[in-house]
């Protein structure tokens, strides 16, 4: 189980297509390679985790807080959370584990239609490779629309024996204007 989500932001404009300053940090980061749009990312992350009421590697009732970036996409891709998930463990003092891998290349999960969503995620063959036995896990990503991939990795993680897993997500995101327009025309 999935116990919280925290996001710092949106993407998107409500009811606009244009992307907000985060969304086009992030796609300045992710897609464009931007090292400054990355460490300025990574900047405002850490603000936003110092301001949650996270679990603390001191106090922590049911043991280390672990950090773990959910391994995503290919090439540049791949360097996105581990750079947030490195910001998150700053700003909470905790360790930074990569205790989730994924095998299986696929097709970006923000090109697929939600119904496909999840057997997408069950084709990555995402493994937890890392002990996290009675930990306080705190997984990170850059983005989360349908939380598919989160919800699959809590599931994992608890399996594995995690004592209480959440995330933090840098924005929420939402379908791409072509899907809703597409679904408008068809109305």
């Amino acid at each position: 189980m999935l116990e919280r989500v925290h996001v710092m932001g949106a993407y998107w404009f409500e009811h606009s297509d244009a992307p907000t300053p985060l969304g086009e940090l992030i796609a300045a980061a992710k897609d464009h390679e931007s090292e400054t749009a990355v460490t300025t990312l990574r900047a405002q992350l850490s603000d936003f985790v110092r301001s949650l009421d996270l679990p603390c590697p001191a106090t922590g009732a049911a043991g280390e807080t672990v950090v773990v970036p959910v391994p995503n996409g290919s090439g540049r891709e791949r360097r996105i959370a581990p750079a947030l998930a490195g910001s998150v463990v700053e700003a909470m003092d905790a360790t930074l584990r990569e205790a989730v891998h994924k095998r299986n290349v696929t097709a970006r999960l923000r090109d697929t239609p939600v119904p496909q969503r999840l057997a997408l995620v069950e084709a990555a063959g995402y493994e937890v490779t890392g002990s996290v036995v009675g930990q306080q896990v705190v997984l990170v990503d850059d983005v989360v629309l349908t939380g598919t991939t989160l919800t699959h990795l809590a599931r994992l993680l608890h399996q594995a024996g995690a004592a209480s897993v959440s995330a933090v997500v840098a924005a929420r995101t939402r379908l791409a204007a072509r899907t809703r327009l597409a679904g408008r025309a068809g109305q």
